[in-house]
C-alpha cells in the first residue's frame, strides 16, 4: 500500500499507464534513488520524475510522457 506523496504519483501515472505496470515503475525508480513510495519526499522530486518519465516514454510514448511531466511538474509546486 502506497500513502503519501507516491500515492499522488502512482494516481498520475495510473492515467498513462496499466496500475500493474504504474505500480512497478514507481517501486523500481524510487528504489534507485534509496526510497520507497512510502518515503519519498517533495524534495525527492527533481531525481525521481526524470526515471519515471523514461518509463512512461518507453510505455506510452512522447505526448503521454509531455502530459505526465506536466502534472508531476504541478504536483510538485503544490
Amino acid at each position: 500500500m502506497v500513502s503519501g506523496l507516491g500515492q499522488q504519483i502512482y494516481d498520475i501515472m495510473k492515467e498513462y499507464l496499466s496500475e500493474t505496470t504504474a505500480g512497478m515503475i514507481l517501486k523500481e525508480k524510487c528504489g534507485k534513488i534509496g526510497k520507497t513510495p512510502d518515503t519519498i519526499m517533495p524534495e525527492d522530486l527533481k531525481n525521481l520524475v526524470p526515471l519515471i518519465l523514461g518509463s512512461v516514454l518507453l510505455f506510452g510514448g512522447e505526448e503521454k510522457a509531455q502530459r505526465f511531466k506536466e502534472e508531476l511538474d504541478e504536483l510538485s509546486i503544490t
